[in-house]
């Protein structure tokens, strides 16, 4: 188009129309106006395109799709719309999650991620978009693409597609790699080479005796298993995460980390391993340095349980004169009633400390080994009614119900040992008797679990356990504000209950809800158990028990990953989305808006409380419920599960922070 396409009274000597100079323009000035715009617009390394979520209808124009697919509508189809196969693997999620919220709400996106072009190169994509309405009311996107990746040039042998990468890198130690699948030759950067004490400019320009090199510098026990990880990349497609050690040119060995990610063509086909290559011997000296320390407190923990023992023997000595000449004096006649009411509260107050020596003693001797449960064949019917008799006279005073059903299964064996079960079941049900309701009720049953199990439950009608304690129910010495209220006791029943549970083989857990009451059980394997116990499903109703939920799994193991996966695998209405750096997690927290969160205790990069509280600040994400998957229990998560989680416990622990409540908390919106 000229300028003399429009005339001097309408534009003058400009070449755009105003939209008022549009309305006086002809058909076909105006259409030559519009092809100018449109010709100019696509000049520009961009595109634009279309989308109607509810119908799937697209379309899109320009010369950035061209660099993707020779089709614009298969291009846009496979970084949006589609299987995103051209887009990064690591932020395929953030997309389709980005992509779903939007099918149901939102005006507008504005996004960057990594892409793949048709030569296989990497490049930088900004999509953005606005929400229209057409003449049926349905609403449809319209927006532009352009691609703002810097040239991608030769630098030399490591052919880099990014200097600034490269310093940034360098700027902090850390080197960069690249493997050539098209080739099979691995590419060093020069800061991989200063990891081993080499000068910059003394790396090889053969790629090949470079690799030869370096293999030179890795111990031989660590080859294996970088080789598996590396061909486990290719294959399986997983994310490269390994550490192994490496002789440095000085004589002394060194940790490093090797990260990557693999790169597909628009095929689908690999082509490349990119990653980098970071120093973590200081890490690794540290948790020497902390395997060592726990051993040495493992050490002290066995000599002082020892010591506690030894001076729990001791004090029951004395204890017992005090206890036995405190009664010979209430025995005494000549005792007027108010001695009397004193000698009875040095008596109580004996008896207390007493129980409280044994309690001890059982912890130093559970915690340094010393106990070896007898485990023999024993019918649970016959040792619960033990219990029950000497349990009825506390019932009676505290005007509780004391019920024992065992429906049906009195003749079953079990495998436990007689004198640690009868201790578990009195505390369990001594429990259920103390904080119960006046008038309340307490019911032991046996019922048969999957796979051969035998669970014992004892059911109370007390005022249960708020679902905040519940974490910490089985820490010792610690009564959930009990120690309050009027009951005595000394809170290391249930920690006691627990570890003989475990030492003989059985399994422990609780069901609570305040205001309600609470449910304990114990499970002990069978002896000889009937076919269609054997046959019964494990577990049957955890899969479908759990409501429709979506789950972000941040975590820096991909081995983690696959187990949460192969565990929830029979849980068709969960969805998994996993993070595999803690800085990814906090974006896919906030823009996919999981129903919870779930975190290793070790992420890479970020201490757990800090990662927490970058939750908590931002409103977007301070009520997601946040479970860690650790061995010991932290402030800064809301639940807790051990790193060993079955199906069972992970059940429990979604079905609780799926229910939680979070505190009225103005700092968290």
């Amino acid at each position: 188009m000229s300028k003399t396409t429009l005339t001097q009274s309408n534009t003058g000597d400009f070449l755009l129309a105003t939209p008022g100079e549009l309305a006086s323009l002809g058909a076909e000035q105006a259409l030559d106006q519009v092809q100018y715009l449109h010709g100019l617009l696509l000049n520009v390394n961009q595109g634009f395109w279309e989308w109607h979520p509810e119908t799937g209808v697209q379309r899109a124009t320009g010369n950035v799709w061209q660099q993707l697919h020779e089709n614009p509508d298969i291009a846009l189809s496979s970084i949006w719309s589609g299987d995103l196969s051209l887009v990064h693997a690591d932020e395929r999620d953030a997309l389709r999650a980005l992509r779903s919220r939007l099918s149901q709400q939102g005006t507008f996106v504005d996004t960057a991620f990594r892409a793949t072009s048709r030569d296989g190169q990497p490049v930088w994509l900004r999509l953005w978009a606005r929400a229209f309405t057409d003449p049926a009311g349905d609403r449809f996107f319209l927006g532009g693409c352009t691609d703002y990746s810097e040239p991608l040039e030769a630098r030399g042998p490591s052919n880099f597609s990014s200097e600034r990468l490269q310093n940034a890198l360098d700027a902090v130690g850390d080197g960069f790699w690249e493997w050539d699948l098209r080739v099979d030759e691995v590419v060093l950067s020069e800061a991989c080479w200063q990891l081993l004490g080499y000068p910059r400019r003394q790396s090889d320009a053969d790629a090949r005796a470079a690799l030869a090199r370096w293999k030179t510098h890795m111990l031989p026990e660590d080859y294996p298993d970088v080789k598996q990880a590396m061909e486990d990349t290719v294959r399986e497609r997983l994310p490269l995460d390994v550490e192994y050690r490496l002789k440095h040119q000085q004589g002394h060995v060194i940790w490093v980390r090797c990260r990557g990610n693999l790169q597909t063509s628009s095929a689908g086909q690999p082509i490349r391993v990119l990653g980098t290559l970071q120093d973590v011997t200081a890490g690794k000296k540290k948790q020497l340095h902390a395997e060592q320390e726990l051993l040495r407190l493992k050490q002290e923990n066995k000599g002082r349980a020892e010591l506690i023992s030894s001076l729990g023997h001791e004090l029951r000595t004395p204890l017992n004169a005090i206890l036995g000449f405190s009664q010979m004096v209430e025995l005494d006649q000549s005792v007027n009633p108010d001695q009397r009411l004193r000698l009875a509260e040095i008596r109580k107050a004996g008896q207390h400390l007493l129980h409280l020596v044994g309690d001890v003693l059982d912890l130093a001797r559970i915690d340094s080994n010393r106990l070896a449960p007898s485990i023999e064949l024993v019918q649970p019917a016959n040792l619960v009614a033990d219990c029950r008799q000497l349990l009825e006279p506390l019932a009676e005073t505290r005007k509780v119900s004391l019920t024992f059903e065992p429906l049906g299964w009195e003749r079953a064996y079990i495998l436990a040992d007689p004198v640690r079960f009868k201790q578990v079941v009195l505390n369990l049900v001594g429990n259920a008797i103390k904080y119960n309701r006046e008038n309340g009720r307490v019911v032991i049953s046996l019922v048969p679990q999957a796979e051969g199990w035998l669970r014992l439950s004892v059911l109370d009608t007390g005022c249960g356990i708020p679902t905040s304690k519940q974490p910490q129910v089985f820490e010792p010495f610690n009564r959930l504000g009990a120690e309050q209220g009027k009951i005595e006791g000394t809170g290391v029943g249930l920690a006691i209950a627990r570890q003989l549970t475990e030492a003989m083989g059985g399994r422990i857990g609780f069901d609570s809800e305040e205001g309600q009451g609470s449910v304990f059980w114990i499970d002990f394997l069978m002896n000889d158990a009937p076919s269609e116990v054997l046959r019964m499903a494990a577990r049957p109703d955890y899969a479908k028990a759990l409501p429709p939920c979506r789950l972000l799994y941040v975590t820096g193991h991909t081995a983690n990953a696959n187990r949460l996966r192969g565990v929830l695998s029979s849980v068709e209405q969960i969805v998994v989305q996993v993070c595999n750096d803690a800085m990814k997690g906090i974006f896919s927290a906030r823009t996919a808006q999981p129903d919870l969160i779930l975190v290793d205790d070790d992420l890479h990069g970020v201490l757990l409380k800090d990662f927490s509280s970058i939750l908590r600040q931002d409103p977007a994400t301070a009520r997601i419920p946040l479970v860690g998957i650790m061995d010991q229990p932290a402030q800064c998560v809301d639940l807790s599960i051990p790193i060993n989680y079955d199906l069972a416990m992970l059940s429990e622990a979604l079905r609780r922070g799926l229910s939680f409540e979070f505190a009225n908390d103005d700092s968290q919106g």
